[in-house]
């Protein structure tokens, strides 16, 4: 296929297969075709746009209900939230202890950055 268009090893071709398309009536025919859908679209009137809302709640209600829910799920279950606030409080131990009194050098406030960033992820 390389070589018939041109593209190969010779980079040549015997034939302009731009003209050749051109003159092919398949090319006159899809022409023909996309001016057809360009009158029509230009004899259509312009789409209107619209605001559509896509839920049928708001924001602020939406989030209200689900801390809601969530709340209420946590209150069912005091096993997780007691085995919640023992690892964070384990936790919150362990990386404050472990990086007390951190050096104000280079590699100290990257021990501190790195303690901030184990308490996010322990959650």
């Amino acid at each position: 296929m390389l070589d018939v268009i041109g593209a190969g090893a010779t980079a040549t071709s015997a034939q302009n297969w731009y003209d050749i398309w051109q003159a092919s009536p398949e090319s006159k025919h899809v022409q023909q075709e996309i001016d057809a859908i360009h009158t029509e679209g230009r004899s259509r009137p312009p789409v209107e746009a619209e605001f559509h809302a896509e839920f049928a709640s708001g924001w602020f209600f939406q989030t209200k209900e689900l801390l809601m829910r969530e709340a209420q799920a946590n209150w069912r279950n005091p096993t997780y939230l007691m085995a919640k606030l023992g690892l964070n409080i384990i936790g919150g131990l362990f990386i404050g202890f472990t990086f007390y009194k951190s050096k104000d050098t280079q590699q100290g406030t990257q021990n501190k950055l790195f303690a901030i960033f184990m308490s996010t992820i322990l959650r």
